[in-house]
């Protein structure tokens, strides 16, 4: 990745103001407790915020993204200095005419470089900072201009009003995934639309099927008809641009009362991770990558992969995703990796972000 994605890609805007990956699944897959050291991949912060739920010792995220950090950081000093009320308004859950004013009383406690980023980009403040990502602004799009092509209001309220599975797998099958919706899907989520509106087209250099939009409506299927819809934060942002029926992991009230507890634990760096992570002079026991190995190639998969390892201790726990790249570590390092399949595999199944094809756990041996 130091010669790879930060080469191709650009990262002077945010990509990703939402983690899209399930926290849940990390919590499970990682097993923290009160000792761990976790080495995160900062994103959006969300998800590194809900490894402090745990307690643990130390969470390192990083990113390699100026415009993430400032993300981070700005989400971080919202739970350290604002009341929950305050915070769900500041950061765009909830409506507000005070965002600006909300942010000069933390602005100080920012790096100098992520007080620079957001005081030239203030209007992502003022309309609330989780709105305002690449990925974000593209399912925006979905709603609000591909939706209503497909079904009337009726539909869609239908479709998050609590019910059996059964029942919604009934309703999806032979109302919501009607021709319009396979049509249009397939369109709007091809490899054209999704590389220009939504990521990057460098980031799909690995990917060698054309089929990305049968593969993501496969999974959408799957989320829609055998997980529950109402409450999955995901599906909710996708369909509706809102989390107003299900909030992300971290801004569950209990959640954020454990998270504002544990904020000081949270550390933020700019850098490669495995670069990062060999500098800390930590020895870590927890890994959420993301899907870092989506964007390298082989070579450099293994080769970071093995940075990776050498700052574990015993028995750490690596968790990440395949989205359309097949990587697993424990196939390229089977000495030192090993796969926790049935693990992986039972919490895949939970998985309520459905555009990953594997939820991958592994232990260091």
């Amino acid at each position: 990745m130091d010669k790879e994605i930060q080469q191709r890609a650009k990262f002077n805007r945010i990509r990703y103001s939402n983690c899209w990956e399930d926290p849940v699944l990390l919590l499970e897959g990682l097993e923290l407790n009160e000792s761990s050291k976790c080495l995160s991949i900062a994103s959006s912060l969300d998800n590194s915020l809900s490894l402090l739920t745990k307690n643990p010792a130390l969470v390192l995220a990083v990113d390699l993204s100026i415009a993430q950090i400032a993300c981070c950081e700005l989400k971080k000093q919202a739970v350290k200095n604002l009341d929950y009320a305050a915070f769900l308004e500041f950061l765009g859950f909830t409506k507000s005419d005070n965002r600006i004013e909300i942010y000069q009383s933390i602005r100080e406690k920012l790096s100098t470089q992520s007080q620079y980023y957001l005081d030239n980009n203030l209007k992502i403040i003022k309309e609330g900072i989780i709105h305002k990502g690449k990925f974000e602004k593209y399912f925006q799009i979905f709603a609000k201009k591909i939706l209503p092509l497909i079904h009337n209001q009726k539909n869609l309220t239908e479709l998050f009003l609590p019910k059996s599975i059964s029942a919604q797998k009934i309703f999806y099958q032979k109302t919501f995934n009607n021709w319009k919706f396979k049509l249009l899907f397939k369109l709007f989520f091809s490899k054209f639309i999704l590389g220009r509106l939504g990521r990057d087209k460098e980031f799909f250099k690995y990917v060698n099927t054309k089929q990305i939009s049968k593969s993501i409506k496969k999974r959408a299927d799957s989320a829609l008809s055998e997980l529950s819809v109402w409450d999955n934060p995901f599906l909710n942002y996708i369909l509706l641009n809102n989390f107003d029926f299900s909030l992300p992991y971290y801004a569950i009230k209990e959640n954020f009362d454990i998270i504002k507890t544990n904020i000081d634990s949270l550390k933020i760096e700019l850098g490669l991770i495995n670069k990062v992570a060999k500098s800390s002079n930590y020895k870590f026991d927890c890994y959420n990558l993301s899907d870092i190995f989506e964007y390298m190639d082989l070579e450099l998969f293994i080769k970071v992969s093995r940075e990776l390892i050498e700052t574990s201790n015993k028995n750490a726990r690596f968790c990440y995703w395949n989205m359309l790249v097949d990587r697993q570590i424990s196939k390229v390092l089977s000495d030192s990796v090993e796969y926790k399949e049935e693990l992986s595999k039972k919490l895949y199944l939970k998985d309520r972000a459905f555009f990953y094809k594997a939820f991958i756990v592994e232990e260091v041996r």
